[in-house]
């Protein structure tokens, strides 16, 4: 039985050496220009994650004050607060939390009536007359969020809203605590400080 000297040649020795050498010179001075770093931390959540915990503390306290619609086709529980607006002649905005079910993540979605988009807000601060306008033209689940967190803003004011329906402006959440109530629920269930 021959030993591993002798069954390589110097030059294929030498070719070794080399080739290891150079990988690991090239590995080196790539981790030099490395710009983005890996977040290891777990400090780093995202937006729409929920923890079991937080599941729990939803359906055990909190879903009891909403109407649930399970979609199994899309393995999606639909959670709408029981004292919402559900006339539809009546101009509204309505908030519904999604849970999906496989993935471990809640979504919050705007509900307008009626529900042509885009949906355009008017509000006025009736403590310093500030004036502004909000409008959705739609999207995944990143824009409604974006959406309701600037309508949340503005929730803890005393603000007037009013919504574009047809070609007049109609008043909106003139009681807005059942909305206030379900963004608060959203963001507590996916532990979001917002």
């Amino acid at each position: 039985m021959s030993s591993a000297k002798e069954s390589f040649s110097p030059e294929m020795i030498k070719i070794f050496k080399i080739f290891g050498l150079g990988s690991l010179l090239f590995v080196l001075l790539l981790s030099f220009f490395n710009e983005k770093r890996a977040n290891n931390s777990g400090d780093e959540k995202p937006l729409m994650r929920i923890t079991d915990a937080d599941r729990l503390f939803f359906k055990n306290l909190r879903a009891v004050h909403y109407d649930l619609e399970g979609r199994d086709d899309a393995k999606i529980n639909i959670y709408r607060h029981g004292k919402r607006i559900k006339d539809p002649s009546i101009p509204h905005l309505n908030l519904s939390i999604l849970i999906n079910r496989v993935k471990d993540e809640a979504y919050i979605f705007v509900e307008p009536q009626p529900d042509e988009l885009p949906l355009r807000l008017q509000w006025k601060n009736l403590t310093n007359g500030e004036e502004g306008a909000l409008s959705f033209y739609g999207g995944d689940t990143f824009a409604h969020l974006e959406f309701v967190s600037k309508l949340n803003s503005l929730l803890e004011e005393n603000i007037q809203f009013t919504m574009a329906v047809e070609e007049s402006w109609k008043p909106i959440l003139e009681d807005v605590e059942v909305v206030k109530t379900t963004i608060k629920d959203y963001f507590r269930l996916t532990n979001n400080p917002n």
